[in-house]
């Protein structure tokens, strides 16, 4: 009887875990790894991964979590900074991301992280728009159909995406 995908969710640790006890009792890097696909699924973690991680525990490493790496932390992208720039753009949706920035004396890519990455703000029309909100929300673009009359499909579809892009610069 085989097993297939028993557990769905696992943490890094708990994976490195079971490497470990299975390296310990001597299996190979391979097997351990189609042990783990066997009841993790197959994206638990490469082969590859699970080989390194044997030759670590080989070269005398016992802990399992993450060693805390040397550089500075994140100090801009704060959950007091992302809700002051959520602020920032709900009172004024023109604003730009330097004046975010400024405002906040975070750099520019902390802003643009904050705003893009974080709360999902995208421009439209020289204004921000929460993203979540799909084109068919924002607006559409109606092209009369007498103006592909004779064109083949592939270059009526070729001529809106034209169209669209041009009144997009506009």
């Amino acid at each position: 009887m085989e097993r297939r995908c028993v557990l769905n969710s696992w943490s890094k640790e708990e994976v490195r875990a079971v490497i470990r006890y299975e390296w310990a009792r001597g299996v190979s890097g391979t097997e351990i790894h189609n042990h783990l696909v066997e009841v993790y699924g197959p994206g638990v973690m490469s082969k590859q991964m699970v080989q390194r991680w044997c030759r670590t525990f080989s070269d005398g490493r016992q802990q399992v979590e993450d060693i805390p790496r040397a550089g500075r932390t994140r100090t801009a992208t704060t959950n007091a900074n992302v809700g002051k720039v959520d602020d920032m753009i709900r009172a004024n949706r023109r604003i730009t991301i330097d004046e975010v920035a400024e405002e906040l004396e975070i750099s520019h890519e902390r802003a643009q992280n904050i705003i893009h990455d974080i709360l999902r703000y995208r421009k439209v029309s020289a204004r921000w728009q929460d993203s979540s909100k799909s084109s068919s929300q924002i607006g559409r673009l109606i092209i009369p159909w007498d103006y592909f009359k004779g064109k083949s499909v592939t270059r009526a579809k070729r001529a809106g995406r034209r169209i669209r892009t041009r009144l997009d610069l506009c």
